[in-house]
């Protein structure tokens, strides 16, 4: 019995010291729930400032409310601002008391005209697409720059009905498979334009809620693993381009009368397909991506990076993106993944001085309850991590957020492996012909940098790069590396 206990006492003093040594994301970064009216079912459907630093949120039932953030969370005096919107998970401030809201059957204009804080004034601008009746098609938004917005146009699923009654036409081949587009525009995204008129812009979507305009004037979306996505894609959506899930090419004008696309051979349909830019693991990084978001200049040593909430999971991915040949690709990693976070991350915005992350969860019944408000912000300690991860001709190269120690790092503390993702009709799907990949040489080019050759480059494979078990990378300070896998999605080698 005695030598059990100093077995068991052992074992706990050694799991005990493994965790105090391994990096801890609330280390970093400060994450706060913040406190939401108790009288209202606390889902986010979207979260907005205006330029006078007010925050909005939309609440998933109907409502959008409003307060002036305090340090403390009993400090926010929230006030009911607009209500009787259907499902709102779309929102854009266009100036204090005028918001633009994207909600299940159109796009509102909404206004407080008389300057007491309650919205007076409701427009229709647009209800340019069907309505099923579907619980599942919802709507997202952002600024085109010019006055007018790009609309993420989600699908149906086959959990919920297509009503008796529904808006718009309706197409019988539409309504096929398990997530559907039985009625006009489902799974696309539409521009919009200041003028009023509204264009169709990229199709191919299953349920792309989320998207964003980057500083450079580039869109991004998400999509949902599922069906014909095996796994967790990120976008960069450009006009005409088709993005994957055929049940949206029914509304294309150009599409052939009468032709199912689930008909299409699998040839066929990857033949049209625009790649993802990163392609971020199902179960280590992201099950359901929802919106991305830049970070800003100011906030931690990522700045200009894109970070992508978890609808499913109690993390935040990060993308590393690069244009190789002329089109995006890049890595990903964890910008937090800790349990203090709620899952359910659904909408995202940084105050209008850069000093907090937003963020906004519900998950809708799809798992434990995780709705609410969440506040990050960053403490002093800059995280020891990959800032970085470029594709050279020869293999990667990493910047880090610091320099490293002398002789921190060998070969052998890198283990690499690749493998395919094949999007077809099943939901989600295996990663495919998985393989070791040899590193074959590493050297240090700068005090922050590393390159690592990998033997045999090959295009259209996800590259995992993991530190091996034992390892740990040291900054010149002490720190260990934060993340301990980033996986890069190489659609082209540098020519």
């Amino acid at each position: 019995m005695k030598t059990t206990l100093n077995y068991l006492t052992g074992l706990v003093a050694l799991v005990s010291s493994v965790c105090l040594a391994a990096p801890a994301f609330e280390n970093y970064y400060q994450i706060e729930r913040l406190d939401l009216p108790q009288d209202v079912p606390p889902e986010v459907g979207a979260v907005q400032f205006d330029s006078e630093g007010k925050l909005y949120v939309a609440l998933r039932r109907g409502d959008i409310i409003t307060a002036i953030p305090g340090e403390q969370s009993d400090q926010f005096q929230w006030k009911l601002f607009a209500t009787g919107f259907h499902n709102p998970c779309g929102m854009e401030v266009v100036a204090p008391g005028h918001i633009v809201v994207s909600q299940m059957p159109e796009l509102t204009d909404v206004k407080d005209t008389d300057g007491d804080g309650v919205a007076d004034s409701y427009r229709s601008l647009t209800s340019e697409w069907g309505v099923s009746g579907n619980y599942h098609e919802t709507n997202e938004i952002c600024p085109d720059g010019e006055g007018g917005y790009y609309i993420a146009v989600g699908t149906a699923s086959h959990n919920g009905p297509t009503f008796e009654y529904l808006r718009g036409d309706y197409s019988k081949i539409g309504r096929r498979g398990r997530n559907f587009s039985s009625v006009k525009w489902k799974g696309w995204v539409l521009h919009y334009k200041k003028d009023g008129s509204v264009e169709p812009f990229a199709k191919g979507f299953r349920m792309h809620n989320g998207i964003m305009r980057d500083k450079d004037g580039n869109i991004w979306c998400g999509d949902n693993q599922g069906d014909w996505r095996a796994t967790t894609p990120i976008y960069h959506v450009e006009k005409d381009q088709f993005y994957g899930h055929p049940s949206s090419l029914v509304w294309d004008p150009n599409w052939p009368e009468g032709k199912d696309p689930l008909k299409m051979s699998l040839k066929e349909i990857n033949a049209m397909r625009t790649r993802a830019a990163v392609l971020v693991p199902y179960k280590e990084f992201n099950r359901s991506a929802s919106e991305p978001i830049q970070i800003p200049e100011g906030y931690g040593p990522f700045a200009g990076q894109i970070l992508v909430l978890d609808n499913n999971g109690q993390r935040i991915t990060r993308l590393m993106l690069e244009k190789v040949d002329g089109k995006f690709q890049g890595a990903c990693t964890h910008f937090i993944d800790s349990k203090q976070l709620l899952s359910g991350g659904n909408r995202a915005v940084f105050s209008p001085d850069g000093k907090y992350l937003y963020t906004g969860h519900t998950v809708r019944g799809w798992s434990r309850p995780a709705e609410g408000l969440m506040r990050i912000s960053l403490k002093e300690k800059i995280p020891f991590d990959v800032k970085m991860m470029r594709l050279t001709k020869e293999g990667f190269e990493l910047e880090f957020t610091q320099d490293l120690k002398a002789d921190t790092a060998a070969l052998a503390d890198f283990k690499v492996h690749s493998y395919r993702d094949e999007p077809k009709w099943s939901y989600g799907g295996p990663k495919m012909g998985q393989r070791k990949e040899a590193a074959v040489s590493m050297k240090m080019t700068a005090g922050n940098k590393l390159k690592l050759d990998i033997s045999g480059l090959e295009p259209g494979r996800v590259y995992q790069l993991d530190l091996a078990e034992g390892a740990d990378l040291e900054s010149q300070s002490g720190q260990k590396l934060l993340n301990r896998s980033y996986c890069y999605t190489l659609n082209s080698l540098i020519p």
